[in-house]
């Protein structure tokens, strides 16, 4: 049995894979299969806290050709790392 999901990373159209453990596991057409734990999906909902697409979809690759699913534990490096901006006034003419 199929159920489609959002991608956890992507927020796309994902399957949903069953697995045991404290796991989520999906597989997303863009970023393809992989696991995060329990744990991490709901600190990163109880922060409002975001994945870095890009950095995550590079963290998967570099893990699938050591030939293992790629199970995120940590989201340290991952993260969208929001920058307040600075306020500068326009000069005055």
């Amino acid at each position: 049995m199929v159920i489609e999901m959002n991608c956890l990373i992507c927020v796309g159209a994902a399957e949903r894979v069953m697995c045991e453990g404290p796991w989520e596991e999906r597989d997303c057409p863009e970023c393809g299969r992989y696991r995060i734990s329990d744990e991490l999906i709901l600190a990163l909902m109880d922060q409002g806290q975001i994945f870095d697409v890009l950095k995550v979809r590079g963290w998967l690759d570099t893990r699938r050709t050591e030939g293992f699913l790629p199970c995120i534990q940590s989201s340290e490096g991952l993260l969208v790392t929001v920058v307040a901006p600075t306020f500068t006034p326009a000069p005055v003419k």
